[in-house]
């Protein structure tokens, strides 16, 4: 028998955490370097950690831990926040990459332009939420390269869409 989530019965433990031993399923799993914890005792840990450093503002203090891929729980670092023209111009293909399922929607007719413009606006933070990266400036690096990306895409079309008109 598979063991639960003491947070959602209905949903199988990935891990336990390493202070309390409660077991997490993937949505409530908070790895805080390099360890397991419940979202109870992250919170702690943190609090405790801003405590500690109060020389600090406690927003400098959460972003310094890479939250990055922890879903729900994960603090999103105000550098990355913003619209994000790769997902706006390449959604479906972008939500793929960026494991940000929901950007899907994006293949429906109609729904698609909505989505596309959904993305644009909550991309950044969906992808720092469903996705690892390394740092801020990985995560940067890596959505600037899917912004020229779409940016070349869409170019291309106009130059196909002009010589063929001109065809004509």
């Amino acid at each position: 028998m598979a063991m639960r989530c003491a947070y959602h019965p209905e949903s199988d433990a990935v891990g336990a955490c390493v202070r309390c031993g409660r077991l997490v399923c993937a949505e409530c799993k908070v790895e805080l370097q390099g360890k397991i914890y419940c979202n109870t005792c992250a919170e702690e840990i943190l609090l405790d950690k801003a405590k500690r450093e109060v020389s600090k503002p406690v927003a400098a203090i959460i972003t310094e831990e890479n939250t990055s891929g922890q879903g729900k729980v994960a603090v999103i670092p105000q550098e990355i926040r913003g619209w994000n023209w790769g997902a706006f111009l390449l959604n479906w293909i972008w939500s793929i990459g960026n494991n940000v399922w929901i950007g899907l929607l994006a293949l429906i007719p109609y729904a698609g332009v909505i989505m596309a413009i959904v993305l644009g606006v909550k991309g950044s933070e969906w992808a720092w939420r469903s996705k690892r990266w390394d740092s801020t400036e990985h995560f940067r690096r890596t959505q600037r390269t899917w912004a020229y990306w779409g940016a070349g895409v869409i170019g291309l079309i106009v130059v196909i869409a002009i010589i063929a008109g001109l065809a004509d």
